[in-house]
């Protein structure tokens, strides 16, 4: 009876130098360092093999969104069309040009009124993708469309007059899917 007690009291204390010996050295390192992390990205382009010689879209000039005020800041909802005039599956990124403190309330959605209520969700300028197929075989284009309108209700800077026709530019950023 000794001697099956004195084996499990070495497995037990076995057991008991493994796991000290394992998180020991995690827990005496964390104590003596400080470490901060950064999350960093990048797009890498032009690569590849062929890299962005697929890739080629057509959008409007100009879209006008109508009148907004402080007692309506919401814009008119415009159907933006975007066509995929490359030879891949692409998505489009619309981002601002230049920092705009009015534009960067721009927000777009896929759809209006769909059952894919993922597709009414609105997304900030600059946080929104839409994905376009390759066009079919023998077709120069495939067309696809958002929603885009200006949404100031949250807007907290300053306006001393008013601002007739104001305009920003907006970069569509397509890339390869």
């Amino acid at each position: 009876m000794k001697n099956i007690s004195y084996k499990r009291d070495i497995v037990l204390i076995f057991f008991l130098m493994i796991l000290v010996l394992t998180i020991m050295p995690k827990y005496v390192i964390s104590q003596m360092t400080s470490n901060s992390s950064m999350i960093v990205g990048a797009n890498i382009l032009g690569f590849g093999e062929g890299s962005n010689e697929g890739v080629s879209i057509e959008i409007p000039d100009y879209v006008f969104l109508g009148n907004v005020t402080k007692e309506d800041p919401y814009s008119d909802e415009k159907k933006i069309s975007i066509n995929n005039t490359g030879t891949v599956p692409i998505t489009v990124t619309p981002v601002l040009k230049d920092e705009d403190e009015i534009f960067k309330n721009l927000f777009f959605r896929t759809r209006m009124g769909s059952s894919n209520l993922s597709m009414n969700i609105f997304y900030r300028i600059g946080d929104y993708n839409l994905y376009i197929d390759k066009p079919a075989t023998g077709k120069r284009a495939r067309s696809e469309y958002c929603y885009m309108s200006l949404n100031m209700s949250g807007f907290d800077g300053t306006i001393r007059e008013d601002l007739i026709d104001y305009r920003t530019e907006l970069v569509f950023i397509a890339m390869e899917y």
